[in-house]
């Protein structure tokens, strides 16, 4: 189970950075890395209250298609969360030098 997690990280990760590799400018480079990161990497409990972690691209595809709505709700947090951490992490990675 170790390895699906790794590999699917690993893709998420190499699929990220092809994408941020569409365009010219790098503030959209930045911003297209993480929102496609963020939402890959995030996980978060398939069913309310099981110990069962899923991505959140599934359970929002799941969400969308049944009648039995669990809420839309529970998975904007961990993606907030997931959003705002690789946003900051970008941000002194991709830092522009000073020539000073």
């Amino acid at each position: 189970m170790m390895f699906f997690w790794l590999l699917y990280f690993l893709i998420s990760f190499f699929i990220s950075f092809l994408l941020s590799l569409l365009v010219e400018n790098r503030i959209s480079k930045i911003i297209i890395f993480t929102i496609s990161l963020s939402s890959m990497f995030a996980v978060w409990f398939k069913i309310p209250g099981s110990n069962n972690i899923a991505p959140i691209l599934s359970i929002f595809f799941l969400e969308s298609t049944i009648l039995d709505n669990n809420g839309l709700e529970r998975i904007l947090r961990p993606l907030g969360l997931m959003f705002f951490l690789s946003i900051v992490i970008a941000i002194f990675l991709f830092k522009k030098k000073s020539k000073n």
